[in-house]
């Protein structure tokens, strides 16, 4: 298995405003996005990062939620000396800002073209997979399933469920090992998705 379909450890920093209901605190939003760091010091530099800021609103790629309390400098040192300890939960009023720090392993988008044998077609060549085309100048198309089975990796492109795609040697491939791919080719972005989880 290439080194670049491994799942490997990282640390993933979680920040969330929760607020005070009937049977305890629930999730009011999530501050950052999807946040992957290789350690536990580099996640926790992040969420210092992060709380140096005036405001500890949503992050706009997560939505535009305003953050409901204003943390004073104490608050701040107090969450954080909680966070180092893997898990932070800091009360305000009926609010509270939950942080955890957990470990997981993940596998990272990949990118290789179509002619290298690291690209994630590659992990998919024998999986039950669906082929689905979205338009490229239309943005709120929906995506139309052109086949489903079997995943074969061809010299010159794929074939699923009979249906055979040429792709050109150097067309960028990127994906999830054993779990996506997608690719441009000409007006189009064609997706391939497993149907099945993979054995290894």
């Amino acid at each position: 298995m290439y080194p670049e379909w491994q799942k490997k450890p990282f640390f993933e920093l979680h920040l969330a405003w929760l607020v005070q209901g009937p049977k305890g605190y629930d999730l009011l939003f999530k501050v950052n996005p999807y946040s992957l760091y290789p350690t536990r010091e580099e996640a926790l530099e992040a969420a210092k990062a992060l709380l140096q800021k005036e405001r500890l609103d949503q992050d706009p790629r997560v939505g535009q939620g305003k953050a409901p309390v204003l943390l004073s400098p104490e608050d701040r040192t107090h969450f954080l000396t909680l966070l180092e300890g893997g898990k932070a939960l800091l009360p305000l009023d009926r609010y509270a800002l939950l942080g955890e720090v957990v470990e997981v392993e993940e596998r990272l988008l990949h990118r290789a073209p179509f002619q290298d044998p690291t690209n994630v077609l590659y992990s998919l060549r024998g999986l039950p997979v669906r082929l689905l085309l979205t338009p490229l100048n239309d943005p709120e198309a929906e995506a139309r399933e052109l086949a489903q089975g079997v995943l074969e990796v061809l010299p010159e492109g794929l074939e699923v469920g009979g249906m055979r795609l040429f792709i050109p040697p150097e067309t960028p491939i990127e994906g999830l090992a054993y779990e996506d791919a997608f690719f441009t080719l000409g007006e189009g972005r064609y997706y391939l998705y497993a149907l099945s989880e993979p054995s290894s």
